[in-house]
């Protein structure tokens, strides 16, 4: 669930990678110029093209200072961004979740969803900050109640958790469906999980399929791992390998760890593609770059095992 909302704010931001240079600085002096004549709505959009180095170089100095004038004057957005520089730090700028919080409350008390939203984040402790479960899910319940699609989905997943109260299946099912309605690609994809478990719904691979096909639409990269585990154990659909590997590929693409990991079996097994050890190798230290610390832990015994260093075998199963 610890997954910051952004500002509602952020039209001014321009396509990263192959992009040209030229709109880009085109685009932040438009910005700056529009800020510079007083324009508040501008401010995060400034502050994000500096943050983000888009069309001019990264400077977090001056992000801040935008920041703080567009709080100065009330807006939320602007809250709600230097709130989330001071929950992960920046250059020059150490974590302080507590400062964070300040911001991310006043927004709250004006209204601002993602303010709510963010709130409910740093009370799952932290940076310094005691964790609050209960504190969590009543603000991801206000921002829920407020319209925030990321707030119904993470009030469903705690109820479904036991996070912040007891564990509450309806309650849960009951918030993924109103996250969904919301179009949360997230809820569609905990829904697709759901109903493959036959967790506080029926059983039913065809649901299942259903919902992960509707999360991958809404380009979820963990939705599209899920259609490549459908295809690939074969989850009311024929095995597929072809298809699994095409659905894992997309979502290792959009930089979804889990995927590599499954590509670095389908190589290793030659499932779908001629068997190969060293791209498996590739594949699975991609995966061991994870936060994820169960992730990183299986990776790195498929990294040991076809270097000799380990001799367990593996069931070559996925998901």
């Amino acid at each position: 669930m610890l997954a910051l909302a952004l500002s509602m704010n952020g039209g001014a931001a321009c396509a990263r990678g192959e992009a040209d240079a030229s709109p880009a600085k085109a685009t932040f002096e438009a910005t700056l110029r529009e800020a510079q004549a007083g324009d508040v709505t501008r401010y995060v959009d400034l502050a994000k093209l500096y943050l983000d180095g888009e069309g001019v170089t990264r400077d977090v100095s001056q992000a801040l200072v935008w920041l703080s004038k567009g709080v100065a004057r009330g807006d939320t957005d602007a809250m709600v961004e230097l709130g989330n520089v001071y929950f992960d730090g920046a250059d020059g700028v150490p974590v302080d979740r507590r400062a964070a919080l300040k911001l991310y409350a006043r927004a709250a008390r004006l209204g601002d969803p993602n303010g709510m939203y963010n709130v409910g984040v740093v009370h799952e402790g932290g940076g310094g900050v005691t964790e609050n479960p209960r504190l969590a899910l009543a603000w991801y319940l206000k921002a829920a109640n407020a319209g925030l699609a990321r707030g119904a989905y993470s009030a469903g997943e705690a109820y479904l958790d036991g996070y912040g109260a007891g564990v509450d299946t309806a309650k849960g099912v009951a918030m993924l469906r109103r996250a969904i309605e919301m179009g949360s690609a997230d809820a569609m994809n905990a829904m697709g999980r759901l109903h493959s478990e036959g967790t506080g719904v029926k059983q039913d691979d065809a649901e299942a399929l259903r919902f992960y096909t509707a999360a991958a639409r809404n380009d979820l990269a963990a939705g599209m791992s899920n259609l490549g585990v459908v295809h690939h154990n074969g989850e009311g659909v024929p095995v597929n390998y072809t298809e699994a590997m095409r659905w894992f590929q997309l979502a290792a693409d959009r930089g979804y760890l889990e995927a590599w990991y499954d590509l670095g079996v389908m190589c290793e097994r030659g499932q779908g593609i001629k068997a190969d050890d060293e791209l498996a190798l590739a594949m699975y230290r991609k995966a061991a770059e994870s936060k994820d610390s169960d992730l990183r832990r299986k990776a790195q015994k498929a990294i040991n095992r076809l270097l000799g260093f380990d001799d367990d075998e593996d069931d070559g199963r996925i998901g």
